[in-house]
Order: structure tokens, then sequence, then C-alpha cells
């Protein structure tokens, strides 16, 4: 092929290119939704001009990716081969194709900044730079209010950075620790700990390491972090180790929300433009969570969820936390995620009573070996119960007023139990006042109560 010919070639070669790029873009406006081959051309976008209102980003802005014809929605999300597959999709956003490796993967972008006098979002003079830092104040605000701390006592915190809300910890007395895996933000906080004079240490490592190697802390937390965790299942299985007696994890700043387009199943790469565009470029892993998922996986590794700390005027202040199961769960105060709590009813002072089919997520760690169930028939009437839980079925027969504790062998761990029965309308099914019925050891509900009842559990024991 003669220069000229080249030249041509090139030429129509750029031209075809640029045909192809309009046609993308006119569909990516109008549709909002774009595939794997127009990643290229966001993270480009992203890269040469950033996200700054009224420029390039703003076709792209607040457009979601579609998932590709491979990805199966029908996996178990606690399952292997559901991670696997998120890794597989972590390659095909990024354009790698080997496996994600954090140690290479969530290095810091290039920052110099004086850690003292401008450390991370202080350093900032774009437009919206105040009210972004507002948010971040409010979270930290936001986790001192709840920490539970107070001074002398232990707190850690995973993937600081420059360490802000842990230095303020450290200046009211708390002696904090902090881990990442850039050796940048290490030296950052260290440089700050010195200047303020403060129990403040920083440590370089992953998520999960104990730098203290025996050291129980009373508050771990993450902020704008635990999203990048891949691997969280066996970190959370590491933190239970890491906890003081009624020490607390605690989540701020994280992509935990409903179902949406940017998190299109219980937990997984975010698939927002934004995100995407990230995810190319720096080959971090940014990923988001349903509520339900985060119960769920902090559940059955063997903590207990209360509820969530909302906070109206800043996204990032609302907080989520968490605390070791005691061996003694009590289902008036469980929480609950919503959809288990659906298929009961609410909380009585001292227990809970099933629905026909009521479920509850379990600890499924390695943790017990036997399974209480501690139930009561408040019925004027026999009542037969059926429990699942895994393999295993027990039938149980209840007299009137009669208190029973079900034991399961938990050698095989399931992460859900299943209690089946008949239910009884007091109101309509009851002869005569039930309250005064002479077997049952409290008073079981009033005679006009309206609701569907089965069996009522008081709580369940981890033995």
């Amino acid at each position: 092929m003669s220069k000229n010919e080249q030249g041509r070639q090139s030429s129509n070669n750029t031209i075809l290119a640029a045909l192809r790029s309009d046609e993308a873009r006119h569909r990516i406006r109008n549709s909002r939704r774009f595939t794997l081959n127009d990643i290229a051309l966001i993270s480009e976008a992203y890269a040469r001009h950033g996200n700054a209102a009224g420029g390039p980003w703003d076709e792209f802005r607040n457009t979601h990716m579609i998932l590709p014809d491979w990805f199966r929605a029908d996996l178990d999300p606690l399952s292997d081969q559901y991670r696997q597959q998120q890794e597989r999709l972590w390659q095909a956003i990024s354009g790698t194709e080997r496996n994600y490796d954090p140690s290479v993967d969530e290095q810091e972008v290039e920052v110099r900044a004086d850690p003292v006098r401008h450390p991370g979002y202080i350093v900032a003079r774009d437009p919206s730079a105040i009210a972004n830092a507002g948010d971040h104040v409010i979270a930290m605000g936001m986790i001192m209010k709840h920490s539970g701390l107070r001074a002398g006592n232990w707190a850690l915190e995973y993937g600081a950075g420059f360490g802000q809300t842990a230095l303020m910890l450290a200046r009211m007395g708390v002696n904090v620790d902090t881990v990442d895996i850039s050796p940048t933000f290490c030296r950052y906080v260290k440089e700050q700990a010195d200047f303020f004079q403060v129990n403040l240490t920083p440590f370089q490592g992953e998520f999960g390491l104990n730098p203290r190697e025996n050291q129980k802390y009373d508050l771990i937390f993450f902020y704008e972090s635990f999203h990048h965790c891949l691997d969280f299942k066996n970190v959370l299985n590491s933190l239970k180790d890491h906890l003081a007696p009624g020490g607390k994890i605690l989540l701020a700043g994280e992509p935990i929300q409903e179902t949406n387009l940017a998190i299109p199943y219980p937990w997984g790469l975010r698939l927002e433009s934004e995100v995407v565009a990230v995810i190319r470029n720096r080959k971090w892993c940014e990923l988001g969570f349903t509520y339900e998922f985060i119960q769920d996986v902090f559940t059955t590794s063997g903590f207990c969820a209360a509820p969530k700390i909302p906070c109206p005027i800043s996204q990032f202040g609302e907080l989520h936390t968490f605390t070791l199961r005691a061996g003694r769960v009590s289902l008036n105060s469980h929480g609950m995620s919503a959809r288990d709590a659906a298929t009961w009813h609410a909380p009585d002072p001292s227990g809970r009573w099933t629905k026909e089919r009521s479920c509850l997520t379990l600890d499924s760690s390695n943790s017990f070996e036997v399974l209480e169930i501690h139930a009561i028939n408040h019925h004027p009437f026999v009542q037969t119960l059926d429990v699942t839980y895994g393999n295993q079925h027990a039938r149980v027969e209840f007299q009137p007023g009669e208190q029973k504790v079900i034991q399961l062998n938990a050698a095989t761990k399931n992460p859900v139990i299943v209690f089946e029965s008949r239910t009884f309308v007091p109101a309509s099914d009851y002869p005569g006042n039930p309250s005064t019925h002479a077997n049952s050891p409290t008073p079981p509900t009033a005679p006009q109560d309206q609701r569907a009842l089965g069996i009522f559990i008081s709580h369940l024991e981890y033995v």
C-alpha cells in the first residue's frame, strides 16, 4: 500500500470512528443507557473534561450501563459464584484481563498536599468545594456523635485516606489506629499525628488487618471505604476478633441504597456513568449494596444490625452500625431486614408473633453448634409449628399455653430459618375471653385483636 493509500485509509478510519462516536452519543443521550462497548468513549470524556456541570460530561451525566448478556441475575449473592461474576464484570468494565488485586488497583490518585494545612477536601477550590466540604464535616459529626467513644477508648479506621475523622477523635483523647493500603496516605496521617502530638498511628495494610495483633477496639469504622472491599465476607469474619466487648462497627458515606439502575442487584459494581469511568481509568473496585444485603451479610457473619441512622441533610452522614451477636437474641429487639420483618408481626414487649410463614436470617458462621428456639402457644387451641432449617425439618405440637424449647443441630449452617403454622384471629376465632386462659404464662393478646397470629417466639439461643 502506497503512502497516499495509507493516508486515505487512516482518514477513512478516523471518519468512521467519528461517525460511530456520534451515533453512540445520540443513542446514549436518548436512552440514558450505555453498554460495555461505550465505556471507552465515556471514560475518555471523563478523563479529558471531568464532571463539571455545563461541560462535555453533561451528555453522559446520570446515564447507566446495561449489564452484558452473559450476566446472571439468579445467583445467590452470598455465593462464591456470585463474587466471581462480579470480578468478571470488573475485568470487562476496567478493560483488564487479570484478576482484581487491591494492592495494585487501589492506589491513590497522585496527591500533592500539605496534610496539616490543606488535607483532603480542604485543598479543593472548585465552585462546589465548600458545599462538598460541608458533607464531610457533617459526616464527621455524625460518626463522632454516634461512636459511643470516650477519652481513653480505642478506635480503628479502615481506608482512612487523610484521616480527618481519626485525627479529630485522637484530639479528643481517643487512641486511634488507621489502616490504609496507600503508603502516601499513611505518611500524611503520621505528619498530622506528629504535628498535633496525639495518639494517632497509621499502618499500611488491607482491610481486616489488626495492626496491633491482639488489640481490641471499641469502634471500627469505615468512611467512604467499605465499598472498595471486594473480600468483605472474609474481612467481616476477621473484624469479629478485633472488637472489644460492647464495641461496634460503623459504616458512613457508603453507597447503601434501595435497588436502582446503579445497583440493580443485592451488591456489585455501581453502573452509573461517572463510577464506570473511574473503574476504567483508575481500576478501582467501586461497589454498591442494598440495605437488605448489608443487613444479611453482617447477620450471617455473626453481627446484629441496629436501625439505620438517617441524616436528612446529607447522605454522607447516614450511618449503619453493627455489634457482635449475643448468645441470646430477643425477637422484640432484634434488627430484621425489611424482607424478613414483612413476614412477622410487629414486636411485642416480650417477643414476636409469626405469621402463616415467617423467615429469619441467622448467623451462619462457625461460632455455635446448636440453635434453640423458645416458643409459646398463647392460643386456647392446640397449635402445630413446622420449623425448617436447611435440610432439617421439625414438627412440634403445642398444647394451649404450652412453652417449648426447640433444639436444632447446627453442625451444618444455614442462613435462614422458616416457621410455618396455622394462624388464628383472636377477634373471630377465640371462644369467650382468652385473656384469662388458665394455662397461659402471660396474657396472650386482647380478644379484639384482628391480627392473624401463628406462634409466639420470645428468643433464640446460639449454643
